[in-house]
């Protein structure tokens, strides 16, 4: 099959749903399709190459005029560029970005190509938004709604989307459950000596985007309960910050005299992520809003516990022989859990083992089949 997908940011940039397509693209690519992928040439400042093909998947980019913060981004090229290439599919990753939908629109219009999209989740996740914002999601959802009903058929990524996708129109009979995966690299062997010294440690970690809505304030706000507890907790925090929450994460720390449990790793490499990972015992997402969490996964992979908010993502991903659930800014609720954890070891070797074989279904190897029968269908 030819099958194109759209992506408003792709490789080299990082982030889940980016690193996510990428595993899928290459999967399909290494059975033989032919992968093309149409995106922007830069986000967060940095600029990429305009076209390379990177394990045979043929990367497009066209200039992005506009690119502030996730949705922002003015980039015409993307609604052009596909229309030069005849797929038999087009699988679009999310919603909420114009050119993307001008594209679909264009594609359905002069072509017989089959139309699929992956959301991922709503346009604006967030309950709560100032009223600006919130007229502004009301306005595109409404715009958006006639978009979304062109497609053949979408994607959930956990099995509870359907409820929200019917309202943003897609249909209902064309919703097919296809987890999100993670690559055969996740299991690989690491020799990245960065984090050596938390072996005496019990550590608490996350990776992610550090911002306000992953809910990160919550654990330290946490630390000076779990201290007394065990007074050789910390809390490894993986990942590149946005609005300066590393920042406020520190002084939060130090107001409640835990500065010294709390350890900001910034942006990591594959190998230190992977390393810090194997250091974690209790990895944590305590996001407002999770579609999926790919980061669970990443973390049942290398043998974590898990604790997660009760999200979308965080109630497919963690059952009670994965972890335990609390409810956002619940710190009663939170403090109850990690305590259990960190009284019961034998319990937290328990899901290690139970985790690090549970992981294996996510392979991508197994989830790129579903979308090949999906595409034929």
């Amino acid at each position: 099959m030819k099958i194109g997908f759209m992506a408003n940011y792709f490789y080299p940039a990082t982030g889940g749903m980016e690193e996510l397509t990428f595993g899928i693209a290459k999967e399909l690519a290494k059975k033989g399709h032919e992968v093309h992928v149409f995106t922007s040439d830069r986000k967060g400042g940095k600029v990429f190459s305009k076209d390379e093909t990177v394990d045979g998947v043929q990367i497009h980019r066209s200039r992005s005029f506009l690119n502030y913060k996730y949705y922002l981004n003015f980039n015409p090229g993307i609604a052009f560029k596909h229309l030069g290439y005849k797929l038999d599919v087009l699988h679009v990753q999310s919603i909420g970005f114009i050119f993307q939908d001008l594209g679909v629109l264009l594609r359905r219009l002069f072509t017989k190509t089959k139309l699929v999209n992956t959301p991922h989740g709503p346009f604006m996740a967030l309950e709560k938004y100032p009223w600006w914002q919130a007229l502004l999601r009301f306005l595109y959802v409404t715009i958006e709604y006639p978009v979304n009903m062109l497609y053949h058929g979408s994607v959930q990524v956990n099995p509870s989307q359907y409820r929200w996708m019917e309202k943003y129109g897609f249909c209902k009979q064309g919703i097919k459950f296809i987890p999100n995966s993670i690559p055969e690299s996740i299991f690989s062997d690491v020799n990245e000596k960065r984090f050596f010294n938390l072996k005496r440690k019990l550590v608490i970690g996350y990776i992610g985007r550090v911002q306000k809505y992953k809910g990160l304030r919550q654990i330290v706000e946490v630390l000076p309960f779990l201290v007394k507890v065990d007074p050789s907790i910390v809390f490894l925090v993986m990942g590149g910050e946005v609005d300066g929450e590393y920042a406020k994460l520190r002084s939060l720390a130090k107001e409640l005299k835990v500065e010294k449990h709390l350890i900001l790793a910034g942006r990591v490499s594959d190998s230190e992520k992977l390393a810090g990972l194997d250091a974690t015992d209790i990895f944590v997402l305590p996001s407002e809003w999770e579609a999926f969490g790919i980061v669970l996964i990443e973390a049942m992979a290398r043998g974590c516990a898990l604790v997660s908010t009760r999200t979308e993502g965080g109630s497919f991903v963690v059952g009670a022989d994965e972890g335990f659930l609390f409810d956002y800014r619940n710190l009663d609720e939170l403090g109850k859990v990690m305590l259990r954890l960190i009284n019961d070891k034998k319990l937290v070797d328990k899901m290690k083992e139970h985790n690090s074989v549970k992981a294996k279904e996510y392979l991508v190897s197994n989830v790129v089949t579903e979308f090949e029968k999906f595409y034929r269908s």
